[in-house]
């Protein structure tokens, strides 16, 4: 546990000290911004409220996962075999379970950072709603949301971190994450909204990402989805873990 709490320790001072964290804050703090402006635009215009409340945690921002997990996960293994400093840290009693680990929720830890505004911006909402709306937002479904958004987001980086221990290049892990990320996104997507067949569309209710979120900005946690992405991500860590013991090897 040591062992783990000192990797973890590194991996977070890593993850907010290197230049390409502050761009992607920057990045994804301008897009919350935006989406809070519209947001506060459609109530100006007579958006309702149920509505409104789901484009807290959809609109530009869940697209824009699909660009950041990448930029997050990209450096986490494959910068460790870039500069050798896997082979070293293989080389002592550390284990691969251990140095997954800490690597995910050092990332995880990141991620869930980026989303504070959104919970500043829910305040501010509060603070500016009349005095006989003083339940929006609804703070039961904030807190579905932003479970949501820590389950699809642990989701999302355990697919980069897989792809980070394949490859030495970080460009490499990062644009094979983004073409994954888009595949599981987009399909989803398209055939819970566009599909003919409506057993296509009702399986990609089920297995959508955008629809989830919505579903848990609304305050709907559905078990189902809970047990998909926990499942996929202990897969993906399992995974990740083969590749990084193979390596010990």
């Amino acid at each position: 546990m040591s062992m783990f709490l000192s990797l973890f320790k590194k991996e977070l001072a890593t993850c907010f000290l290197s230049p390409i964290a502050f761009v992607v804050l920057f990045f994804f703090w301008v897009l919350t911004g935006l989406n809070f402006w519209w947001l506060l635009v459609q109530l100006a215009d007579g958006e309702s409220l149920t509505i409104a409340t789901q484009q807290i945690f959809g609109g530009l921002i869940c697209f824009s996962l699909l660009v950041v997990v990448p930029l997050i996960t990209m450096r986490l293994f494959s910068e460790e075999r870039k500069l050798g400093t896997l082979e070293s840290l293989l080389t002592t009693p550390l284990t691969a379970a251990e140095l997954v680990l800490a690597k995910f929720f050092g990332s995880l830890v990141f991620f869930l950072v980026l989303w504070f505004p959104v919970v500043a911006y829910a305040m501010i909402q509060k603070s500016l709603s009349p005095v006989e709306l003083h339940q929006f937002p609804d703070f039961g479904a904030m807190r579905a949301g932003v479970f949501g958004v820590m389950l699809v987001g642990g989701f999302y980086i355990s697919i980069g971190l897989f792809m980070s221990t394949l490859t030495s290049n970080q460009i490499v892990a990062a644009i094979s994450s983004f073409a994954i990320l888009c595949i599981l996104f987009f399909s989803g997507l398209f055939m819970a909204y566009l599909a003919p067949n409506p057993t296509l569309r009702v399986f990609g209710q089920y297995v959508s990402s955008y629809t989830h979120l919505l579903d848990y900005s609304r305050g709907i946690v559905d078990g189902r989805s809970v047990v998909i992405y926990i499942s996929y991500t202990l897969w993906f860590l399992f995974a990740s873990m083969k590749v990084i013991e193979s390596k010990r090897t």
